[in-house]
């Protein structure tokens, strides 16, 4: 009877600490994935911000009512893809602009720059919307 007893309780040790064991294998997984996720996330944000100071940059170095506009950027890294189209809200729009006519003074001129960064390694994806005026 002893020995039956010890074998049981054996089997059930062995379960429970198998069970902890698969518990604790998924828990640092899960962990892993987590920080992992977070940290791609942060840098496609910065990538979006430093894309958008890129993208202020390019509209400051060119007079787009005699260059004509930019309409869109791309940029592609080893672990990011970066889309930037531009939106133009002016008194006398070009036909190459994406743009918008208006009759406001303080608004001619404003530039809308959409920033999409999206992860070539996972499914992480940030999109930034920024109003500028050159």
């Amino acid at each position: 009877m002893k020995k039956s007893f010890a074998m049981l309780f054996a089997i059930a040790f062995i379960v429970v600490l198998g069970t902890i064991g698969t518990l604790m294998l998924y828990f640092s997984t899960a962990t892993l994935k987590q920080t992992e996720d977070n940290y791609l996330s942060a840098q496609g944000e910065l990538y979006a911000r430093s894309a958008t100071e890129f993208a202020i940059q390019a509209l400051e170095s060119r007079d787009f009512q005699n260059d004509g506009c930019i309409n869109k950027i791309d940029i592609n890294t080893s672990l990011y893809e970066i889309n930037m189209t531009f939106y133009y809200f002016l008194t006398n729009c070009p036909t190459d602009c994406n743009c918008s006519t208006i009759v406001t003074k303080e608004s001619n001129g404003t530039v809308m720059i959409n920033t999409y960064v999206k992860s070539k390694v996972d499914n992480v994806r940030f999109f930034r919307q920024t109003l500028q005026k050159p």
